[in-house]
């Protein structure tokens, strides 16, 4: 959820001294749900502009990537006819990238491939004229390298891989310019492959260079296995670095040799070859310096980096969290940029189904497990089981005969809760007794309510004889009727009736016959 002007605040409120930009380069990723009673979260953060808004240069093994059969011819478009790029010095058709492309701070899905060994992320390029001379002075930055546009004072961005002056045009045998995707996500490679393409003005001389993007850490490389030197052409000057695009004249770039790996050769503009028996590749990672912190909703730091696990203690079912990136630019200026995400926690289920209950002997009896609060989520499915684990059915009641412990699984918006219901079969009868015979021969001498007793409780029994008269009372009754009244005196042989008052409030009546 982004609030663009939540920095300020934020700023106020801890003191930071680095400048706080409205751009918005980092994410703290949309809000989401988890379950409840979770106690941490997971949170990712996309840093991948702020990461790229500057590069070291590393020297890595050369490895040649083959062409296989999904690579592409680069297309152009010239007088209504489209067919491979062969024509010297020229862009090709606008290329749609596989997986978006983070570049000196920003986001890129399209490139336009130039016949002289550059890329330019910008598609108004496309079938435009890729100019060839280079001049000694031209040092990357420099926003005349290899494109820029006059009109607006704006240099594109630009990876030249290496950028001199090649001729297309002239056919070779094994001559190629086309790009492919290899890999799967979250780590795949898209490759611009120029294979065997003739220098200018030295037709014999072949050069062959890759540019790879890679997806995984938003890093590029390039591989050159040979680019020779046409001295007599344009002074055999050539460049392989990058440039970023901005208004002049805040240029930035990198290269080979440069101040991240002064060590390197220098690959700036000049006149420098590379054999095929000393290939050379280069990787540009991204190097932002940037700090990572997450705060709660309290402002307390709760982790560091781009993927944290925090504590999840949520107030009125939610928590705020803060990410915070304090990172560099390609000039070395200081930046922080704030973002933040809310987590929601899912409402627990409500269902009325009791933790234990009671079953008489055969009785039908149905379990009810429907979600009350079905409003708070999108799906919900059911899943009973009995103790053993055995499913008997996916209906949110179940109809039951016996005794057991059966479990209702309810799942809502992925998310599982359970609760159990054990089901006892009674002791005794489940039923009031119509007759009892109090002569002390030890069979039906009392009047027995245990089934009452242990359902709900009994709070007062009452005995009336016909003409209404009340004979016999007893609160909390647990079987003490014997066909005796209050006074102890017994009762004649007669109809009786009742009623019976239990602790659930409820009441029964009825007709109880008392033989001698």
């Amino acid at each position: 959820m982004k609030r663009n002007n939540y920095f300020i605040l934020f700023v106020l409120l801890f003191g930071f001294t680095t400048t706080s930009i409205k751009a918005q380069h980092i994410d703290a990723g949309p809000d989401q749900t988890v379950c409840n009673g979770e106690t941490e979260v997971s949170l990712h953060a996309d840093i991948g502009r702020v990461l790229t808004g500057r590069y070291r240069v590393e020297s890595t093994p050369f490895n040649w990537i083959p062409i296989d059969a999904t690579a592409q011819d680069v297309m152009i478009t010239d007088g209504g006819t489209t067919g491979p790029l062969r024509i010297d010095d020229r862009y090709g058709n606008a290329i749609d990238l596989p997986f978006p492309v983070y570049f000196y701070g920003r986001t890129y899905n399209q490139i336009v491939v130039g016949s002289n060994g550059d890329i330019i992320f910008e598609p108004s390029v496309a079938t435009t004229y890729d100019a060839w001379p280079i001049d000694p002075t031209e040092l990357i930055p420099n926003h005349t390298l290899p494109y820029w546009d006059s009109g607006s004072n704006l240099s594109f961005a630009s990876i030249m891989g290496a950028y001199h002056d090649i001729d297309i045009s002239v056919t070779y045998p094994t001559e190629e310019l086309k790009y492919m995707t290899v890999g799967t996500a979250p780590n795949r490679k898209f490759v611009i492959i120029y294979k065997d393409i003739p220098q200018f003005s030295c037709n014999n001389l072949l050069s062959s260079q890759e540019i790879i993007f890679n997806e995984s850490d938003f890093s590029f490389e390039v591989h050159i296995k040979e680019k020779p030197v046409c001295s007599g052409w344009n002074d055999g000057l050539a460049t392989l670095g990058t440039q970023n695009e901005e208004l002049l004249p805040d240029t930035c770039g990198n290269y080979p040799g440069d101040i991240t790996s002064s060590t390197l050769p220098n690959r700036n503009t000049g006149a420098w070859d590379i054999s095929p028996a000393t290939p050379e590749a280069y990787k540009f990672i991204p190097d932002a310096n940037a700090t990572i912190k997450w705060y709660d909703s309290s402002r307390n730091v709760v982790g560091t980096g781009a993927d944290v696990t925090v504590p999840f203690n949520p107030v009125n079912g939610q928590e705020t969290y803060t990410l915070e990136v304090v990172f560099e630019d390609c000039h070395g200026n200081t930046f922080s940029e704030f973002d933040e995400v809310t987590v929601y926690q899912l409402p627990q289920p409500q269902v009325n189904l009791p933790e234990e209950e009671m079953i008489c002997q055969n009785e039908t009896k149905i379990l009810d497990g429907t979600v009350q609060n079905a409003s708070d989520y999108t799906s919900i499915s059911y899943e009973w089981v009995d103790g053993a684990g055995t499913v008997l059915g996916s209906d949110p009641k179940l109809t039951i005969t016996n005794g057991g412990t059966y479990t209702i699984n309810i799942t809502v918006d992925g998310c599982v809760a359970s609760f159990t219901d054990v089901v006892t079969p009674y002791q005794f009868e489940c039923r009031v007794p119509e007759a009892i015979s109090p002569n002390g021969d030890g069979d039906n001498d009392q009047w027995f309510l245990d089934y009452l007793a242990q359902k709900t409780g009994i709070d007062k029994v009452e005995i009336f004889d016909r003409r209404g008269v009340l004979v016999y009372e007893k609160s909390d009754y647990t079987n003490e009727f014997v066909g005796k009244n209050n006074k102890g005196n017994d009762l004649p042989a007669a109809t009786y009736f009742y009623v019976i008052k239990l602790k659930d409030g409820k009441k029964l009546t009825g007709w109880l016959y008392l033989a001698r």
